[in-house]
């Protein structure tokens, strides 16, 4: 708006009014806010924003895989109840669907991971606040009637959403001693595979829900000598490519250094043969650290689940590892250095170590905390002279094995911000099956003083590689971090756009 000054009388008091009215406006023209040079502002501190920020006291109890058919919360050994419904936060992985049998049909029927909806409340009553979605069974419908119930409790569930953007959403739990917040992802690849969110691609395609993805490319390890004898196998094959029938050959294909693409498999040089290793997709990655980091900025706490099926070896029997694989290790210490303050694994059904990183905990695995198969509502009668469980009972067998029916539930404590202590109690889920009867198998109970000690040991065993250092004390394995082993994170991050003053640069309030 433009003033003309010669409207104005001179003199008096017309003469400062005018001034005043024209510093006004000049003002008012001017933009609300100036934005700060880039090169000299005070970017807030990543040590600050990156740390746990939780207040006081504060306790995590973590387990496994919850393969729950039906509600056995009654049942459950009183220690273990107590350990999951004393901590400020319990997260574990639900396994399955939750359904009113009553009327549900469904795309893809019952299948063996169901539950009735009943099962929800008897989470909620156990102190689950948090579980992850597993595999997303039973398709979309199964997965909204889930969190349907799980929502009438009150029990949040990260990793599963109508597009990849929600799919990679943290859930949040308020608490006194402050915001926590839980990612969770799902590797798909050659082991394992899920429905993978999608976000919509201008014109092309449409959102699809599904998982918060790992895409993962298997590489088969070989010594170079195999190597060199695929390479000839596979240009033998190749040189045909020349022959006069062949109207449209392929390209050639392009190999990296010490590698080779071969009938739909990819092998690389490793020192010994059979040994498997993941690369796990870039963008994912990307996107994985970037949740972390965002999630921290808006939380106090960080926790991060994945259901991880993966082995490290090609002649070893699916989920049956006592050892994480490798891109999960680097994973995992990446989501650390952006954040991160607690990994909860599961997945593969036996139990693996533990490791600090940082002063962060990391579970690789705690191992079942329930495993019901009890079988399908929507199948056929079996014909002759079995029941389902006696008709199943070879094909469960696998899940039945002395690996699959010890577990470990943990409880992580903290003191404003500070690992303090882990306390790991062992699950014996029915190891003699040949005494416990099917309907009383898969309910967590505190083993004899010998089978704790048995798999505490085992712990300990699964957990040297890392350095992890476990005592057992009355049944009960124990981890005591000292305060100096939590590392401050984030100053080192080179954040490309956020400015040379993120280092370690504090902003004054």
């Amino acid at each position: 708006m433009a003033v003309s000054r010669s409207k104005f009388k001179v003199g008096g008091g017309h003469v400062l009014a005018a001034c005043a009215l024209l510093t006004a406006m000049d003002a008012w023209a001017q933009p609300f806010r100036d934005q700060p040079d880039r090169a000299t502002y005070q970017w807030r501190d990543l040590t600050q924003e990156l740390r746990n920020k939780m207040t006081g006291t504060y306790t995590v109890a973590s387990t496994g895989d919850l393969l729950f058919q039906e509600p056995a919360e009654k049942r459950i050994s009183p220690q273990i109840k107590e350990v999951l419904k004393s901590a400020d936060t319990t997260i574990g992985n639900l396994e399955g669907f939750l359904v009113d049998r009553r009327n549900w049909a469904g795309t893809n029927g019952y299948g063996n991971n169901w539950a009735p909806k009943e099962a929800a409340q008897a989470l909620a009553d156990l102190g689950f606040d948090i579980v992850a979605p597993g595999e997303a069974d039973g398709g979309e419908a199964a997965q909204i009637s889930t969190m349907r119930w799980l929502d009438e409790v009150g029990i949040k569930r990260p990793g599963y959403g109508p597009n990849l953007s929600i799919a990679r959403q943290p859930v949040f739990q308020e608490l006194p001693q402050g915001r926590v917040a839980a990612i969770a992802a799902f590797p798909v690849g050659a082991v394992a595979d899920g429905p993978i969110a999608r976000n919509k691609d201008g014109n092309y395609g449409s959102e699809e829900p599904g998982m918060n993805p790992l895409r993962l490319t298997v590489w088969n390890v070989v010594t170079a000598d195999q190597l060199e004898q695929l390479r000839a196998i596979r240009q033998s094959i190749l040189d045909r490519r020349n022959e006069p029938d062949v109207a449209r050959p392929t390209a050639l294909p392009v190999d990296r250094p010490g590698r080779l693409q071969f009938l739909g498999k990819n092998y690389m040089v490793g020192e010994k043969p059979g040994g498997i290793h993941y690369e796990l997709n870039p963008e994912d990655l990307a996107a994985q650290t970037l949740a972390v980091r965002n999630a921290k900025e808006y939380a106090d706490f960080v926790m991060y689940t994945a259901h991880v099926h993966e082995n490290r070896y090609s002649f070893q029997a699916y989920s049956q590892d006592h050892y994480p694989p490798d891109y999960l290790v680097d994973l995992v210490h990446k989501l650390i250095d952006n954040g991160l303050d607690m990994y909860v694994g599961h997945g593969n059904h036996t139990m693996q170590g533990i490791e600090i990183y940082k002063g962060r905990p990391i579970f690789y695995n705690h191992g079942n905390f329930a495993v019901q198969r009890f079988g399908s509502d929507d199948s056929p009668p079996n014909p002759g002279n079995l029941t389902d469980i006696e008709s199943s009972e070879l094909s469960n067998s696998w899940l039945q094995q002395e690996i699959n029916l010890t577990a470990y539930v943990a409880q992580t404590r903290y003191n404003n911000g500070k690992l303090i202590e882990i306390r790991i109690y062992p699950v014996d889920l029915g190891v003699d099956q040949q005494k416990t009867p099917w309907s009383r198998s898969s309910i967590a109970q505190t083993p004899s003083p010998e089978m704790a000690r048995k798999i505490l040991m085992q712990i300990q065993k699964y957990s040297e590689p890392f350095g992890t250092k476990i005592s057992i004390e009355n049944g009960v394995g124990i981890i005591r971090v000292p305060p100096e082993a939590t590392q401050p994170i984030g100053a080192d991050l080179d954040i490309p756009g956020r400015g040379p003053q993120s280092k370690g640069r504090a902003r004054p309030f």
